[in-house]
């Protein structure tokens, strides 16, 4: 019945829509034959119903009533229905609780157990991270483990090393060889110390142990090696220093040459020490030519002893001076050579290189400048061709930065040129209490030749420059003793002046006229000082004053004051210069005066020269009375001038000749 029922609910609802429709609509909303159709349909279903159940149909109102009837019966008998129903459900209603009731125990216990999976699946998580990182750290502990194997195999030593070192000897070629193999691994082991696998750990201590492993043996075979060498080289010295030496250039380099074969027994091991350790190169350089300087002295000694026997046999002792030179530095050059090409490769280390020569040929200027002194006490003029020797000498050995050879012998020319001129000033310093004349104006004439003569052998683009520079020292030291002599006699200084300079310039006469540059520039200079005393000795003369006057109105007008305003002029009055010149109202008279007095004070010269002093005053005082005649005439205010020019040098003339 409940089947039937809800199907009868179901065909009554859809027929009463579809009616429905029908009416309201009026069958006006669509095409008729769609109309038609469509409500042909309805009706065959709606009779299909009513056939189905046995339903008679009056007219709608009718049927509507009558279904609705039966909706509410159907509806009555689902109510009754589900009363029915409700007592079977109570027991389900029962059993759906108590579900309930476990569910809510089920939730309760999911919600714990859903605590404890969030915790488990932290520690889970964690213990994920954890296990992460370990394999990490396995992972990098295995890559270090690798690193770190490989490291100890880079630091570790070349075998057999320690034991080379250890056992270090030198005394046979055999020796030698496993000291170079020693070296060798020594070298590698150090550039693969400092290579690019080991750069990263540069700054690790167990690197830096094995550098300064490598560095400590390094330098305890440097040390070895430098003391075997210094005691062999040492050896060798003495064996030389036993013998007698002629000092000749080949004897020397004979003796030399067997220290050189002492060193090249040590030149393959100095070689590989010097790619080991730069500073190899300085301290075997040093220890070489600090057991080359007892060589260098000994035979310099045995040079001195042949000067000695010369000078004491006055058999030219300076060329004994001469072949001890020439000799020992013709030598000491090719020495040089021999150390520049055996330890001294680097361009860089000249400076060293300075150094260790200088130990060399310690002593060496001392023993050259004893042996001078030896020929110098014989004669000191010796000492001009013993300065040839030494600048031909260092011409020989060249001008070379950092060259102890050009510096000693430098200093022994400075030496010898000191003890010159020191013997040229003690041989007559003062001036004599009767001769204004000094002795030291003769040095030029009489060392210039000899100085040509010593540097005559010299290329002229050297011998000139030298020579201009010596003959500059002479005439500084000469100019310097004249003034000198005349600033420490004030009442003769005008004097001295005159002699010496007119002397001076006569001695350099024939010179100057041969030789060009520092010659001729001091006579001419000798010349300029001789006429400036001539003006200073003729102020004090009856001239004076006429000069003064003269001077003052040349001064005067230099000034820019013209002639005619020159009567004006403090100092330069008709009558200021009136009372000048009545001081010459006897011209001749003073002229004869001053001839007596210059012959009195000048009486050492020679009369030529005498003649020539006396000539230059006589022209120095005309040529003022020139200039003055020329200005008085010129202005009315004064007048005429009673000492003509003309009339004065022929009385000058006049004087000298009588």
């Amino acid at each position: 019945r409940g089947a039937w029922a809800t199907k009868v609910r179901q065909h009554v609802g859809r027929a009463l829509l579809r009616f429905g429709k029908m009416e309201r609509n009026g069958g006006g909303e669509t095409s008729t034959g769609a109309r038609q159709s469509k409500k042909a349909g309805e009706e065959r279903d709606l009779h299909a119903y009513l056939k189905a159940y046995n339903v008679e149909i009056g007219d709608v109102t009718t049927l509507e009533k009558r279904v609705r009837n039966e909706v509410y019966e159907l509806e009555a008998e689902n109510v009754y229905a589900l009363l029915e129903r409700a007592k079977q459900t109570e027991p389900l209603k029962e059993a759906l609780e108590e579900c309930e009731t476990h569910l809510e125990e089920l939730e309760d216990w999911l919600s714990v157990f859903s605590g404890k999976l969030s915790t488990m699946r932290e520690d889970i998580n964690t213990i994920e991270e954890r296990n992460s990182e370990l394999e990490t750290s396995s992972r990098n502990n295995g890559i270090l483990i690798q690193t770190l194997t490989e490291l100890l195999g880079e630091l570790k030593p070349p075998s057999g090393l320690d034991e080379a070192i250890n056992s270090f000897s030198l005394e046979t070629e055999d020796d030698i060889a496993e000291v170079l193999a020693a070296l060798t691994k020594l070298t590698e082991y150090r550039r693969q110390l400092k290579g690019d696998k080991l750069e990263p750990y540069a700054t690790m201590r167990a690197v830096r142990e094995q550098q300064d492993y490598c560095t400590r043996v390094t330098s305890d075979v440097i040390n070895k090696t430098s003391a075997h060498m210094k005691a062999a080289l040492e050896d060798g010295a003495v064996s030389i220093t036993k013998n007698d030496t002629e000092v000749t250039t080949d004897e020397l380099r004979r003796d030399w040459n067997c220290m050189h074969e002492r060193v090249r027994k040590y030149a393959t091991l100095i070689e590989a020490l010097r790619a080991v350790e730069e500073r190899t190169e300085k301290l075997f350089l040093r220890v070489y030519c600090s057991a080359m300087n007892p060589v260098v002295r000994y035979q310099a000694r045995v040079a001195v002893s042949h000067v000695r026997t010369a000078c004491q046999n006055a058999n030219q002792p300076w060329k004994a001076f001469k072949n001890m030179v020439v000799h020992l530095y013709a030598a000491l050059v090719a020495e040089t050579e021999f150390v520049f090409e055996s330890f001294n490769k680097s361009s860089h280390e000249d400076a060293a290189r300075f150094r260790c020569i200088k130990i060399m040929i310690d002593g060496l200027e001392e023993e050259i400048l004893n042996a001078a002194d030896m020929v110098a006490a014989v004669d000191p003029l010796l000492c001009v061709p013993m300065l040839g020797v030494i600048a031909r000498t260092s011409l020989a050995v060249g001008d070379r930065e950092n060259d102890a050879l050009g510096a000693s012998l430098s200093f022994c020319q400075a030496k010898l040129q000191e003890s010159l001129f020191k013997f040229l000033d003690e041989r007559d310093a003062d001036v004599a209490d009767e001769s204004p004349v000094l002795k030291q104006v003769s040095f030029p004439a009489l060392l210039i030749p000899m100085f040509e003569e010593s540097f005559d052998a010299m290329p002229d683009d050297v011998k000139k420059p030298a020579l201009d520079a010596i003959f500059r020292i002479i005439f500084e030291f000469t100019f310097r003793a004249v003034e000198d002599a005349a600033d420490a006699d004030a009442k003769r200084g005008d004097v001295i002046r005159i002699s010496n300079y007119a002397l001076l310039e006569e001695n350099l006469s024939a010179l100057a006229s041969r030789l060009e540059g520092v010659v001729k520039e001091y006579a001419c200079a000798a010349k300029e000082a001789r006429k400036n005393a001539c003006s200073a000795y003729l102020t004090n003369s009856d001239f004076g004053p006429a000069l003064d006057v003269a001077t003052h109105l040349h001064f005067k007008l230099l000034s820019g004051i013209s002639v005619a305003e020159l009567a004006t002029q403090p100092g330069c009055g008709p009558e200021s210069v009136a009372s000048m010149l009545t001081i010459l109202s006897s011209p001749e008279k003073s002229v004869q005066a001053l001839h007596r007095m210059m012959s009195q004070h000048m009486r050492y010269l020679s009369p030529f020269l005498f003649a020539d002093v006396w000539s230059e005053c006589s022209e120095f005082v005309v040529s003022w009375f020139v200039f003055l005649e020329s200005v008085l005439k010129k202005s009315p205010a004064y007048g005429e001038i009673a000492c003509l020019p003309d009339g004065l040098r022929d009385m000058f003339a006049r004087t000298n000749r009588a």
